[in-house]
């Protein structure tokens, strides 16, 4: 049911994931003055009374949607409303609650009255009368199945509210049109968006019927976005509502929504007894939704009970009676969507005990899904399908149902129109692809007398699931860019629009970095902000789709050279929230000479030792050797002990929390020197992507080197000098000179000097954010940015380097969007700046940093930083690299010869190990004027040679000094 009203409301929901969902808007009527007790028809007349005294008024026609709440009565009060309406033809409230009436028993009858009213209302110039009764139209008609209809109401209800200029109105319109995007069109990033918009509309000042639309609203699609903190604050803020205006049922779907939300926190982040807490707010949840007599919360609360009650026999026959109730519920209500949800649960719970009912259950789900054709419940039962055929089917015949689950995966992502969007929302189904992989490799080696899956088949079919989880946008982007696959130029229109507002967030920004800017003013301009950006997020070109180019384990194994190998981290949780294997974590290691996988600590474990490791690094004294032995020998032992003799350097491709490890840091022994002095190091997103930027034609000689540094306007020069190259977004104009920086900057022109590549030195003022997007970085082999930057975990799209402005358009804060239009043609980039590598890491898509923006401009290969750098040990690290970058020498090679160069030096691995490679670690873009250094750092170059000599002795000198002492 759903109703709209002119003034208060609430919602109800159409449905909720397996789980909740808004649908359309119910709003109820104003709370009356108790009144003295009259009989039903004599209340009905004085509903008649107030009606012809006052026939233009919204509240006398709602008097007789009062009287209809009861079934008892109700048809008097619908011949009444057929004969008013016949002396009253042009009232379009009258109308409105005819519908109201209709829709109590039958929607179909509702939308001949809604019609009418929407019609009328616009004759009438009545823009808030004709959008709800709009809103009410567009759900009988998509009641109907009419779903585009349904899509034309809500585009039509928003035009009107728009052009009518009232919040109110327009914020309910904007509900609409999100929940139409996110239910029918399942484009849940612009749905988000426009929710969002709709929020600042309704608060403070809205009616608490729109509040409760919009949160509601807002709570379902964050929810299906993985925006878990998203979802809980708007389900504790409507917990609120539902308590300061007595609303029972939204505080049982607030109940069962925080209780489902505790279930997916519950899944990333496992917890002791974190189960049976869940459960008891699952019961809370049954219990709210019994009081209330609603079905749909009763059934979705009965299925999560189910999912997360034991294996005792005890909790065996609870679970299921809950299921045959919710079989009951899901038939009385002939409600696919919980038909669906209601036998892919029983299915799972039935796989232990009755396997044949199991996948009977489980194949009634896939294909009532298919004929509901919702993408979601599709997705969903497919994995359910998968579940089921793990624990009652074959090898092979349950690697094929899992696998259909990720198909239904990527169907769904493919729904979303913007690349963002599709990475948020495919984070959110990371561990099925974990799962499906650590599935497959245990098989390999069964318990029981399973038969085994080949080993190598094993390899060829994890390293595929891993391929197809990995990195997927980033993969997209590339593929679909004009140096691989030309497109369509963006429409001039469109590109105009983002110019312009491009313009305008430097303007905002601009103003937000005034630190004299006081709080009110810099709200409204953060506001500003939040409303430009999420307008350029729409007119962003729409993503490439169905990326089909992932390279397979053979072709890597041919592509890599007889001195790589790659180790491919697949880090999953060895069991979910509720207690089904989900394959726990694993390296893949591969060579030229084969491959092979070995079983590392999962997710939470190695979670907690690499946040340890790195705050031990932190503290400069060498307190962290320990950890980083047991990290090795966690993550590396077994990986290493099988390689080929001839492997100098490694490529890792990273997962979950090892995006921020400095694996070169870690050593064999506590005493042992550590990792970069045995390999060259490399961190690739993904293996499809190493091959694509190997693929790349190679670099043609001579070309440009641009060096940017320490940018400053001028008057900063009587600032203190900074000491860390760190800073925050609202501080971003008060930073810090850094005079290492231009050291640095001076020192790398020296360098290129001897080369074939001229360097292009910009310092202070002219190192800014107009002379890089004004330079032709067509020739460009190098770009080097040594300056500050901020990195914002929380909105990666306002991370930047901070440069100098250098024109009146510009902010001086170059952010992912403006690094990605800079179109480098396979250059390396050096950012020395702080945290430049990291940032927040998204499940399946890794780490969205600053370095991963300057990939989509066209880079192979960037040198970035994990953490802050001290500002003169920056400098020396980066000296250092080019002066073995200038022989010829690989980005890795040089990274690694300048790194033994600080540990001989005595450096603490705070000073060196947090620069890494990304992207392509054996890119050389430098061609030296003689060819005499260009011999690779793996191929026995004497310095290398010589430095990793000095540190061995270096260390077995620290060692015998700590035995003497102990």
């Amino acid at each position: 049911m759903s109703l709209a009203a002119r003034r208060d409301g609430g919602s109800r929901p159409r449905r909720w994931l397996a789980f909740v969902c808004l649908g359309a808007a119910l709003l109820v009527a104003p709370a009356r003055a108790a009144e003295p007790a009259f009989s039903p028809a004599e209340e009905l007349e004085r509903c008649r009374q107030r009606f012809l005294q006052h026939p233009e008024e919204r509240d006398a026609a709602m008097c007789f949607y009062q009287r209809a709440q009861q079934t008892e009565g109700r048809d008097e009060v619908r011949r009444m409303l057929v004969a008013l309406r016949e002396e009253h033809p042009d009232q379009p409230w009258l109308m409105m609650v005819q519908g109201h009436v209709e829709l109590l028993s039958a929607s179909k009858e509702a939308e001949e009255p809604y019609a009418r009213a929407m019609e009328t209302f616009h004759r009438l110039g009545d823009a808030e009368g004709e959008v709800l009764a709009g809103i009410n139209l567009r759900t009988v008609v998509r009641k109907q199945g009419r779903l585009e209809e349904g899509r034309a109401l809500a585009r039509r209800v928003g035009e009107v509210a728009r052009r009518s200029g009232l919040p109110d109105l327009l914020a309910r319109a904007l509900v609409i049109e999100g929940t139409d995007l996110s239910e029918v069109g399942h484009d849940l990033g612009r749905a988000f968006r426009l929710l969002k918009r709709a929020e600042e509309l309704a608060f403070p000042a809205g009616s608490d019927g729109l509040k409760k639309q919009c949160l509601s609203a807002l709570a379902w699609v964050a929810f299906r976005l993985g925006r878990l903190e998203d979802a809980t604050d708007a389900n504790q803020r409507l917990a609120e509502l539902a308590r300061s205006t007595g609303d029972p049922r939204l505080g049982a779907r607030v109940s069962f929504t925080l209780a489902n939300l505790a279930v997916h926190r519950l899944a990333r982040s496992p917890a002791p007894n974190g189960q049976a807490q869940v459960l008891e707010l699952a019961r809370r949840a049954l219990a709210d939704a019994e009081r209330t007599r609603d079905q749909v919360l009763e059934t979705q609360s009965l299925r999560l009970i189910v999912d997360l009650l034991g294996d005792t026999p005890g909790e065996r026959v609870e679970a299921e009676g809950y299921m045959e109730r919710c079989m009951e519920l899901a038939e009385s209500m002939d409600s696919a969507e919980q038909r669906i949800a209601c036998l892919w649960t029983r299915a799972e719970r039935r796989a232990s005990t009755d396997a044949e009912a199991a996948r009977r259950d489980s194949d009634a789900a896939v294909w009532l899904a298919y004929e509901h054709g919702d993408p979601l419940y599709l997705a969903l039962a497919l994995r359910g399908r998968g579940t089921v055929a793990y624990r009652t089917e074959p090898t092979r015949e349950a690697l094929h149902h899992a696998t259909r689950a990720l198909d239904g995966v990527e169907a769904l992502r493919e729904f979303q129109r913007d690349a963002a969007t599709q990475a948020e929302l495919f984070a959110g189904w990371a561990s099925d692809y974990h799962r499906l992989a650590g599935w497959t490799l245990e098989a390999s080696q069964p318990e029981g007398d399973a038969e085994p899956l080949p080993v190598r088949e094993a390899l060829e079919r994890a390293f595929a699931v891993s391929e197809r989880l990995r990195a997927r946008t980033l993969l997209d982007a590339l593929l679909a860019s004009s140096a691989v696959d030309p497109a369509a130029p963006e429409a001039p229109d469109r590109r105009q629009a983002r110019e312009a507002l491009w313009k305008q967030l430097a303007a905002v920004q601009r103003r937000l970095m005034d630190p004299t800017l006081a709080a009110r003013p810099r709200e409204e301009a953060l506001r500003e902000l939040r409303e430009l950006e999420r307008g350029e997020r729409d007119l962003r070109p729409a993503p490439s789709h169905g990326a089909t180019a992932f390279t397979s384990l053979e072709e890597v194994e041919r592509g890599l050279a007889e001195d790589e190998a790659m180790l491919v981290f697949l880090v999953g949780h060895d069991r979910d929230a509720f207690g089904t294997p989900s394959g726990g974590a694993w390296v893949l290691v591969v060579t030229r000479e084969g491959s092979y996988a070995h079983r590392i600590p999962e997710r939470s474990r190695l979670a907690t030792a690499v946040s340890l490791f790195s705050g031990l690094v932190e503290r400069r004294d060498g307190s962290e050797a320990g950890a980083a032995a047991a990290l090795h020998a966690q993550l590396l032992g077994p990986a290493l002990a099988g390689l080929p003799p001839t492997v100098r350097r490694l490529l890792l491709v990273p997962d979950g929390p090892l995006h921020d490890l400095p694996f070169a840091a870690l050593r064999e022994h506590p005493g042992g020197p550590p990792l970069v002095s045995r390999f060259e190091l490399g961190l690739v997103p993904s293996a499809s992507l190493w091959r694509h930027w190997r693929e790349e034609p190679r670099l043609g000689p001579g070309g440009e080197a641009f060096i940017l540094a320490d940018p400053a306007p001028p008057e900063r020069e009587a600032w203190a000098m900074a000491t860390v190259r760190a800073g925050v977004f609202t501080e971003a104009a008060r930073l810090g000179a850094l005079p290492e920086a231009r050291r640095e900057g001076r020192a790398i022109a020296r360098v290129l000097e001897d080369t074939r590549v001229a360097p292009r030195l910009f310092m202070g003022p002219q190192a800014s954010e107009a002379a890089l997007k004004r330079a032709d970085l067509s020739r460009a082999r190098v770009l080097h940015v040594a300056a500050h930057a901020v990195v914002d975990a929380e909105a990666p799209e306002r991370s930047a380097l901070v440069l100098t402005p250098g024109a009146e358009e510009e902010d001086g804060i170059l952010q992912p969007r403006e690094i990605a239009e800079l179109r480098l043609g396979g250059a390396l980039v050096v950012l020395s700046s702080c945290r430049s590598a990291s940032g927040a890491v998204l499940p399946g898509e890794g780490v969205l940093s600053l370095a991963r923006a300057f990939f989509e401009s066209g880079s192979r290969a960037v040198v970035a930083s994990l953490w802050p750098l001290r500002d003169d040990e920056a400098a020396s690290l980066v000296e250092r690299f080019y002066a073995h970058l200038a022989r010829g020498w690989s980005a890795s090679a040089a990274l690694r010869a300048a790194q033994l160069e600080a540990i001989e030096d005595g450096l603490p691995a705070a000073a060196w190990a947090g620069l890494v490679v990304l992207g392509d670690a054996a890119l050389a873009p430098i061609e030296p004027t003689s060819r005499a250094g260009t011999t690779r750092a793996t191929h026995a170059p004497w310095l290398v040679v010589a430095a990793t000599a000095s540190v061995l002795v270096s260390l077995l000198a620290l060692g015998r000094r700590r035995a003497d002492k102990s």
